[in-house]
């Protein structure tokens, strides 16, 4: 097992795919095989495939909403400009609701179909942005090759290639990558404009493995505050990982010095024992920081210039719980449902 992390995306969560197929038999057979890593829903009527498409569309504008209108106007903004804010608490909002799994990001269909062909199937979801594997019976076939090369459908793959099966679950898993970074673009941009991210100077592939080896992810969610990921795994176990340079560590040590003198706190910070929470992320109504010091400082580890520190969600500062179906419970769910499940 690898970890799921891509420096491209800062949220990373998997989806529901859609496989569509006349056949039932072998509709039945793939949907069994790549059911055991993903969620599937399996169809043979088209019609009844576009509609549940139609309704996990509706979740996924939802789900990815994660910016709000900023009500005053700063003297530093024009009239008539818009302005919006990104919130820690809206991508904890969105971590904490199963319907990110309900989220269609990848449809496998056969091209030979009795209403409809896939070719045909795939332009109408065209501008849904999600991707598509088209299943043929031949190794070559023009029509294909044209609509790859036209941007119709994203991967192709020949039915009675005995390698298929193999080929589909690799495409699934690059094509749902594809799907997330696309969803995210404006998060990214919103990240790198705020010159107050981790991304791209701290978090690496490379640290982000050596975590994985500590708690095996299947989810994360880059929180900007306070800096760090939410994590899930597939039995819905959620840690946070709080990620910090060391000089700003150092710093914050001077801080809690300046607030309440040497204490043990700060040889922690200094130490590199321990790391702080951000001290001014928003806590609601709690006493603040410096009345409860203790809740603030998690021991950690270090890896070149940065520390991370795992933290059982349930010892996190703030009241955020993410009580919600694990990944598992719901990829197990959806083998059970019958074929041509609409919703």
């Amino acid at each position: 097992m690898n970890s799921p992390f891509n420096p491209n995306v800062p949220i990373y969560h998997p989806c529901t795919a859609i496989l569509i197929d006349d056949d039932e038999s072998f509709l039945k057979s793939l949907r069994k095989a790549l059911g055991r890593e993903n969620a599937v829903l399996a169809f043979s009527s088209t019609g009844k495939a576009l509609k549940h498409i139609h309704q996990a569309q509706d979740i996924g504008h939802g789900a990815f909403n994660l910016f709000r209108s900023y009500n005053s106007e700063p003297d530093n903004v024009n009239p008539g400009d818009d302005l919006f804010l990104l919130k820690s608490s809206e991508i904890r909002r969105f971590a904490g609701s199963v319907d990110r799994y309900k989220m269609v990001s990848v449809v496998i269909i056969d091209q030979v179909m009795p209403s409809i062909t896939g070719l045909e199937f795939c332009s109408l979801i065209k501008d849904t942005g999600i991707k598509t594997i088209l299943l043929t019976g031949k190794m070559t076939d023009q029509a294909t090759i044209e609509a790859f090369n036209d941007g119709l459908i994203d991967r192709y793959v020949n039915k009675n290639d005995r390698d298929a099966r193999k080929k589909i679950k690799r495409m699934m898993t690059e094509l749902h990558h594809e799907y997330l970074l696309e969803k995210v673009d404006p998060l990214i941009h919103a990240y790198r404009a705020s010159r107050n991210h981790l991304i791209d100077r701290y978090v690496t592939k490379e640290l982000m493995d050596k975590i994985f080896e500590a708690f095996k992810f299947t989810e994360y969610y880059y929180l900007p505050f306070p800096r760090g990921f939410l994590l899930c795994d597939d039995d819905g176990n959620k840690k946070f990982c709080l990620i910090g340079p060391e000089q700003e560590q150092l710093e914050r040590a001077d801080l809690v010095e300046d607030e309440l003198g040497p204490c043990e706190g700060t040889k922690r910070l200094r130490a590199g024992t321990y790391m702080a929470w951000e001290f001014y992320d928003d806590l609601g109504k709690e006493l603040p920081w410096h009345d409860r010091l203790d809740d603030f400082l998690y021991p950690c580890q270090q890896s070149g210039d940065v520390r991370w520190s795992l933290i059982p969600v349930e010892k996190m500062p703030s009241n955020d719980r993410f009580d919600t179906l694990p990944w598992k419970t719901y990829k197990q769910e959806l083998l059970s449902i019958p074929l041509n499940y609409a919703g």
